[in-house]
């Protein structure tokens, strides 16, 4: 979630757009599941990039588009880091854009609230992303872990994950009258 409300904010600051291409580097390749699969050198749009980092939690997608935002994956890392700070998200530290299992990465349950509201606020013009069950690569159907958004009535979206050391996690919104 705060992956996307970084590259949020830079686009909303200009230094980026949805048609801005994000390219699959070595690094971003290197990395173990839930991935996109897709070979070094691929060039997709910050908007498909997006819909992958949400709807498929791909993990090289998280890394290609941090070195495209800012550079570099410490650079972006840095920027995620000033960003939890800025939203009081006292019980945060990222080390990567991917939430995959470090010692030294922590949230809470209310610090990812916090960015929960923080992107439904600021940014409600990208709620679509959120609320993807499904998105298509390469002629096959990725699909969302968030059942909710099929399963429960009023489920607007957000945000499912998995690392070894937490479990399955999930933010959801619902709006219900």
């Amino acid at each position: 979630l705060t992956t996307a409300l970084v590259v949020f904010k830079a686009i909303a600051e200009g230094r980026l757009a949805l048609d801005t291409p994000v390219i699959i580097s070595a690094r971003a390749a290197k990395m173990p599941p839930s991935r996109s699969g897709l070979p070094i050198g691929t060039a997709l749009t910050m908007r498909d990039a997006l819909n992958l980092l949400i709807v498929k939690s791909a993990n090289d997608i998280a890394i290609a588009i941090a070195e495209t935002v800012s550079g570099s994956v410490e650079n972006f890392v840095a920027g995620m880091n000033r960003l939890a700070q800025s939203l009081d998200m006292s019980a945060t530290h990222f080390v990567n854009p991917n939430g995959l299992d470090n010692p030294a990465q922590v949230t809470s349950a209310r610090d990812l609230a916090i960015v929960s509201l923080a992107i439904e606020r600021h940014y409600p013009q990208y709620a679509r992303i959120f609320a993807t069950s499904i998105v298509r690569l390469d002629g096959r159907n990725l699909h969302t872990y968030n059942e909710l958004l099929t399963r429960f009535a009023g489920t607007t979206g957000m945000k499912t994950g998995f690392v070894c050391s937490a479990g399955m996690n999930m933010v959801a919104t619902v709006k219900r009258d």
